[in-house]
């Protein structure tokens, strides 16, 4: 379906599957590139279009197969973007369409209504929220607020027509209207109508739901149905067929591959622990970035002995009351009826591991329960918890070592932001009343520093700080940008690394924010990880585009090809569809101005350098530390890689 905002109107058109368009994303990027031109105007231009589509395997008996996909042109990155949000599939299909297209503007908020029926003829039609009311649901509806306080509305409003067929709300919230970082969010429904903790989810890397609000005016998208795809291919249910596939590629059935694919988001026995928070800290520890990356600069037995305590003091309260207790544990899903129950609530609130260590350990707060109060903030905020990080923890990072006073942005005292004389308890306390102020006189553009970066997004907020208090540059021999870890796209675009130490979340790949690279803590020399980056962006493309979650990576990119071919009939050879699809995409970053660009931020060097140090890299960890073009000789090389295996 497409819906003009300006118009109010929609028309649904019928997209053959091929060898070309295999999923959603392989049709954004068409309408982006091809028929839209969204890369030539604004990324807040009408014609920058929000596609949500769901995979063709939805509907079927695939487990993971129900994640929403949204494609747009990012205002972080200023290029193409992909995010995709857990479950949401599982409902939308339900309307009988396979995507949404959301193009026009409206100047008026807009909620469109979705509603298909058994034969999969839709229903739609918009209200209008005036601006005045919409903040008034953000700040308070029945004791709720932002993205939870709009859901909670919908639902009162929508249930009895439309919710209660298998239905959602997917919501934007402040953060969108006032940041460049506004998520999409879902939060699943119950039968009576509650709002599922578990089932709390977003599509918010790259800031597509700023995009749905300032670019079209869409603050809300409600939908459900009772329309089945099993309808349209009876294969989609055959389980006996996935069984023979499973068989004959694995030589195993569906449920033991599934099982043991998942095992590590539901429960590893080894670790006596499950899902990325619960696994993450055991596994990884002292190589988990914490304090700004600031801990790249730490020694191992520093960096393990702050993990033990961030153990001790974050990890086992929630591993104790998740995985402890005694009787039924507090896992769900995302919605869909999903044997890895990956989503683990802890009092009332789904922690995974990025938007935990993001208002956690990153920012300096390791109390357990003020972790949980900060991601419960981000998430009513609608803002991308990862994002909201690496905002505070760069602000932080910027009081403690004087570039920016407390009084420029309103906080009483600085933060407790020294790893070597760390008081856990205390600075929890005073940097957990900090990152509160913080991420409020962002959404409230308290000043004039909060404004910069809202408006403008880190990477040129730091450059402008830099023009505008040149004289603490020279004082301190730092740049703004200098204390900020991130990937350059074009002149003014940017992505902040997921939460792991690794080159590879900083390295010039078409997409970043996304887990289209690697991201092991780990080094090599520049062509060897390219390498293994461009397999593991094609194999992460390929879920993406299938609407698989990627938590079932493990068994669905083995039979993936078969799939298509048994399930659809469509033969094709992935690996190279992968590659020219990244190679398209690349081509669009080009065409938009936001295609990756050399390091220029000291920590981002310091970053890659600590990590090649860490694994015995030590020729590559001197030059790095070099800060020129002796460390950039690997962004080179490695970029060169990705082009030749793209373009080959």
């Amino acid at each position: 379906m497409y819906f003009d905002a300006s118009t109010q109107e929609y028309r649904i058109e019928e997209v053959p599957l091929s060898g070309d368009v295999l999923g959603p994303i392989d049709y954004a990027v068409r309408l982006h590139y091809d028929i839209y031109k969204s890369y030539s105007g604004g990324v807040f231009s009408a014609s920058n279009i929000v596609l949500l589509g769901r995979g063709v395997f939805s509907g079927s008996r695939l487990f993971g197969s129900h994640r929403l996909v949204a494609v747009f042109r990012s205002p972080i990155s200023r290029g193409f973007h992909v995010s995709t949000i857990g479950g949401v599939a599982y409902s939308f299909m339900r309307t009988g369409l396979h995507g949404l297209v959301v193009h026009g503007w409206s100047e008026d908020p807009l909620v469109l209504v979705l509603k298909g029926d058994e034969e999969g003829r839709v229903d739609a039609w918009f209200e209008v929220i005036e601006w005045g009311k919409l903040w008034s649901i953000w700040r308070d509806y029945k004791g709720l607020r932002g993205v939870k306080a709009l859901t909670r509305f919908l639902v009162d409003k929508y249930f009895d027509s439309v919710i209660k067929l298998n239905g959602r709300a997917l919501v934007v919230g402040p953060a969108a209207a006032r940041t460049l970082a506004g998520g999409i969010f879902g939060i699943g429904v119950k039968h009576d109508g509650s709002l599922d903790p578990a089932a709390m989810d977003s599509a918010a890397r790259g800031g597509g739901g700023t995009v749905l609000l300032r670019a079209h005016g869409v603050v809300a998208i409600v939908f459900g149905g009772e329309y089945l795809p099993e309808k349209e291919n009876p294969r989609l249910s055959d389980l006996e067929l996935v069984n023979k596939i499973t068989m004959r590629v694995a030589g195993k059935k569906y449920s033991e591959l599934v099982m043991k694919a998942t095992s590590k988001y539901r429960f590893d026995p080894k670790l006596g622990t499950g899902g990325t928070f619960g696994v993450n800290y055991i596994h990884y520890r002292g190589l988990l970035p914490f304090m700004c990356y600031n801990s790249v600069y730490l020694s191992k037995t520093v960096r393990m002995k702050i993990a033990d305590m961030i153990i001790e003091m974050l990890w086992r309260p929630v591993q104790r009351d998740v995985f402890e207790v005694k009787g039924k544990k507090p896992w769900g899903t995302c919605g869909e009826p999903c044997p890895a129950v990956c989503k683990k609530v802890w009092r009332g609130t789904k922690l995974d591991y990025e938007p935990s260590n993001g208002v956690g350990p990153f920012i300096g707060v390791f109390n357990a329960e003020k972790v949980r109060e900060l991601v419960e903030l981000v998430d009513e905020l609608g803002i991308d918890a990862i994002e909201a990080g690496h905002i505070v923890g760069w602000l932080f990072d910027l009081v403690y070592r004087g570039l920016l006073t407390p009084d420029e942005l309103g906080l009483e005292r600085r933060p407790l932001f020294d790893p070597l004389n760390l008081d856990p308890a205390r600075a929890s306390e005073v940097n957990f009343v900090l990152a509160k102020r913080i991420l409020e006189g962002l959404i409230e553009h308290r000043n004039w520093v909060y404004e910069l970066i809202a408006s403008k997004g880190l990477r040129e907020a730091a450059h402008e700080l830099n023009k505008k208090l040149s004289d603490r540059v020279r004082l301190f021999g730092l740049s703004y940008n200098d204390l900020l870890v991130y990937a350059a796209y074009g002149d003014k675009g940017y992505m902040t690394p997921n939460y792991y130490w690794s080159p590879g979340m900083v390295a010039p790949v078409p997409v970043l924010g996304r887990y289209w690279t690697v991201y092991s803590p780990s080094f090599g020399e520049p062509e060897d990880v390219a390498e293994a980056a461009v397999v593991r962006a094609r194999l992460e493309y390929l879920i993406d585009n299938a609407g698989v979650c990627r938590f079932h990576r493990g068994w669905a990119e083995r039979i993936l090809e078969e799939l298509y071919k048994e399930i659809w009939g469509i033969e094709a050879d992935l690996v190279k569809h992968a590659s020219k699809t990244l190679k398209k995409i690349l081509e669009y970053q080009e065409r938009a101005g936001a295609e990756p660009r050399p390091w220029e931020s000291k920590k981002t060097f310091d970053m890659v350098a600590g990590i090649a140090a860490e694994t015995g890299f030590e020729k590559w960890a001197m030059r790095l530390a070099s800060y020129g073009e002796e460390g950039l000789e690997w962004w080179r090389r490695f970029y060169s890689k990705v082009r030749s295996m793209l373009e080959s």
